[in-house]
């Protein structure tokens, strides 16, 4: 259920030909989705949203920044699938450079050109690190093969034999002589001159030892796949271990071929046995592993149970240390830990205790250059905010302060003494992006407070993506009622071009007449003001009756309610949301219940250990209260969502006064009963189900199966090979629903995972939904 980040997903730009050997203007940097209806002016149908691609619009690719200055590297493929080059773009002064040409990428080993599908440059630019024929390890195309090619003599050479399997996370060292990678469950080293290979590790195993990457439940719910990293000496290698030998085996079965086919991994639900972890170091020279004692391996009784994020300290005189989040099993008390790879002997900086929950980030720790100080991130205040740490773990003040969230931390550049930050100061519903000036250079007792600078100016959600150098920023920016707008900024705000207005899904929109959404609030079960929004009928008649439809997530953290037009998939909701209201003739709303994020950690905290209810009671209040509007029909009320709103939508159905709220649900992917989900996802907010039973019990929708009333509809989707909210759940919400002798409608995509994509598969499932809610309210 883990939220990506929308600029993990601008990670390769294709162009045209042209584009590839003459200069470009920003613009055509664009990707453009011709609309294969045949019609102008476009109108919204279900095959337009759901399968043509008619309004997913133009986006700018932004690809990766260079080391410095407003340049990105891109990839570019030519016609005809032809090669893919390497570029170098200076947005400010449109300049072009090809850095490696396709071309040359002919590989021996396999007697054809490769694609570069990633890269990454050694330090000194001398060679590139070409990543080619991917393959996916669940949510991301993380193992394929290496290829390392060397300016100077233009020669390309395979990292290793492609016969001893695939490769993964592969890194140059510091000084460029070396590369380490993921190989299975272990880690290897191939130094560059003599093109030795030497195997570092030799325990990995299947269904036991995991060197150097994870297991599959620290990869959904911490993000983490890469599991190593070089010193910033080059003399040494940490890396995760993992043994995930206790941990069971969940099967999977594909039911589409004459027999059965058999899928099975290991996923600890919540209560079992989650793999044990540990930190090694590993000395490149002579290949002696030591391990850090961190209370995490081989203990039944350790206080601790995970180490969710790893790296190296800045070296301080000379000496980099190995720095480790460590985090008990119900996640509410985290130690920062420094330890010696030389002796062995760990150090704990600092302790962040919460009575509810601790959430872990990539940006919760961010060591500043002059290695005197570090910016910690934590909700301790009653708010997401900024601190100041010296390096000895030493509280130095505030960066930031509020009763507002710090949504995303870009950096600090240590040349102007200026954090950068994004925030919904003004209204949660909105991000900007702001400066803050920190004191660095007086004494820690000096330090003071100051208040942020915003930036960014327009209404709505800006989603920054800031240079290395911290001087340039990409702002895409977008309301909710009007699609994504790019543009290159300095961080003074000073607009330098405008990479891509989207001008042709404008002109779409435009000739689609479509009401501007409505954001507006509504009273939770207790009275607290939620945010919602309102999308209604383009003829919208103020005396006539309409059926309310209310999508819903929910979950921990989540926000539905933004003033965002949003990424591909979101941008698909909102509108379909748009057709509904107006093939339909009804109003959509969607209601972000307490528990949801972006309003302090009280606010979000409300759910802990009851997840489910207090969710449901505040949906079922957003439902009669907007059924109170005159121009609402309050017996016809539906709801829907997915995974977290999946289960949302049936305990909202059937929990409390549901049954007499809703009239039809439309769940898709629902957990049913949070044991059947996994560990650190779910302990996050419910701890184990051996201390917290009747939290389990009152959360689970099967329970609740009974109170369908007779003029409920409900339609449960889900794909047969989830794996991660397992089709486990629907069986069971089936098997409670007969037992009860409730009807209810189902439909099941064989062979499909959490997303239900691929093909017409989405239009498939819309297009149900669609007629579902049509027949039915």
């Amino acid at each position: 259920m883990t939220a990506r980040t929308h600029f993990q997903r601008l990670i390769i730009a294709a162009m045209s030909m042209a584009c590839a050997v003459t200069l470009c203007a920003p613009n055509l940097y664009a990707q453009d989705q011709e609309p294969k209806s045949g019609y102008w002016p476009p109108r919204l149908s279900l095959e337009d949203i759901h399968l043509n691609g008619t309004f997913s619009g133009q986006s700018f690719n932004a690809g990766t920044w260079s080391e410095s200055g407003p340049v990105l590297r891109y990839i570019v493929r030519h016609e005809n699938e032809g090669p893919t080059d390497l570029i170098a773009y200076n947005l400010e002064t449109e300049k072009k450079k090809v850095l490696l040409r396709g071309e040359r990428l002919w590989a021996k080993d396999v007697e054809r050109l490769i694609d570069i599908e990633s890269y990454s440059f050694s330090d000194d630019g001398r060679h590139v690190l070409i990543f080619t024929d991917t393959e996916w390890v669940w949510r991301e195309r993380s193992k394929g093969f290496y290829y390392v090619f060397n300016f100077e003599t233009e020669t390309l050479t395979p990292l290793s034999d492609r016969g001893l399997g695939y490769q993964m996370f592969a890194k140059f060292s510091p000084d460029a002589e070396r590369v380490a990678f993921v190989r299975g469950r272990d880690l290897y080293l191939v130094n560059l001159k003599t093109g030795i290979e030497t195997q570092l590790t030799h325990d990995g195993s299947k269904g036991g030892i995991i060197n150097g990457t994870f297991d599959w439940v620290y990869e959904e719910e911490f993000g983490l796949r890469d599991g190593w990293s070089w010193s910033p000496d080059g003399e040494k290698i940490a890396f995760f271990k993992l043994n995930e030998a206790d941990t069971r085996d969940f099967a999977m079965t594909d039911l589409r071929n004459q027999y059965p086919q058999y899928v099975s991994f290991r996923y600890p639900k919540a209560g079992e046995a989650n793999s044990d972890v540990k930190v090694g170091v590993v000395d490149v020279s002579s290949g002696k592993i030591g391990y850090f004692e961190t209370g995490t391996w081989g203990d039944e009784d350790a206080a601790s149970e995970y180490i969710a994020r790893m790296g190296w300290t800045p070296p301080v005189d000379g000496e980099s240390r190995v720095w480790m989040m460590k985090l008990n099993r119900d996640q509410n008390e985290l130690d920062l830990i420094f330890a010696s790879p030389e002796s062995g002997k760990a150090e704990r900086i600092l302790t962040e205790s919460e009575p509810t929950w601790i959430e872990v980030s990539d940006n919760k720790l961010t060591f500043l250059k002059e290695g005197e100080h570090f910016v910690w991130q934590s909700e301790t205040r009653g708010y997401r905010h900024l601190d100041l740490y010296s390096r000895t773990g030493k509280y130095v003040a505030p960066i930031t302060a509020g009763e507002w969230d710090v949504a995303q931390f870009y950096g600090l550049d240590e040349s102007t003494s200026t954090a950068y930050f994004s925030a919904g100061i003004s209204t949660p519903t909105d991000r900007q992006l702001y400066g803050i000036k920190v004191d660095l250079g007086v004494g820690d007792e000096e330090a003071k407070v100051y208040s942020p600078v915003q930036i960014t100016k327009e209404d709505g959600v800006h989603e920054i993506n800031m240079s290395h150098d911290l001087k340039y920023f990409i702002d895409m920016r977008s309301s909710i009622s009007s699609p994504n707008f790019w543009e290159l900024k300095t961080t003074n705000g000073d607009h330098l071009t405008t990479l891509e207005e989207n001008v042709k899904l404008r002109k779409m929109l435009s000739t689609l007449d479509l009401s501007a959404p409505e954001i507006i609030q509504v009273p939770a079960a207790n009275g607290t003001k939620l945010n919602a929004y309102l999308i209604k009928p383009r003829d919208f008649d103020a005396s006539k009756s309409y059926p309310l439809l209310m999508y819903v997530y929910g979950g921990p953290g989540s926000q539905t309610v933004r003033n965002q037009w949003g990424s591909t998939n979101n941008s698909n909701r909102l509108l379909w949301h748009h057709y509904l209201a107006n093939e339909l003739n009804l109003i959509v709303a969607s209601v972000d219940n307490r528990g949801t994020g972006a309003r302090g950690k009280e606010f979000k905290s409300v759910t802990y250990q009851r997840l489910g209810q207090i969710e449901a009671e505040d949906q079922i209040s957003a439902a009669k209260y907007l059924g109170d509007f005159p121009y609402i029909n309050q017996e016809r009320i539906g709801i829907w969502g997915w995974s977290y709103g999946g289960y949302m939508t049936l305990m909202s159905m059937l929990y409390g006064d549901g049954p007499k709220t809703f009239k039809l649900g439309v769940s898709v992917a629902p957990v049913t009963d949070w044991r059947l989900y996994d560990t650190i996802y779910t302990e996050r907010y419910m701890s184990t189900p051996q201390s917290n039973p009747e939290g389990y019990n009152r959360g689970a929708t099967t329970r609740y199966a009974q109170n369908l009333a007779d003029h409920q509809k409900l339609l449960i989707i889900h794909g047969d090979f989830d794996d991660n909210v397992h089709f486990q759940n629907s069986i069971q919400m089936i098997d409670a629903l007969q037992a009860a002798n409730k009807q209810f409608d189902l439909m099941v995509y064989p062979g499909k995972n959490h997303s239900i994509a691929g093909g017409n598969t989405r239009l498939n499932l819309f297009t149900k939904a669609t007629l579902y809610i049509k027949e039915n309210l």
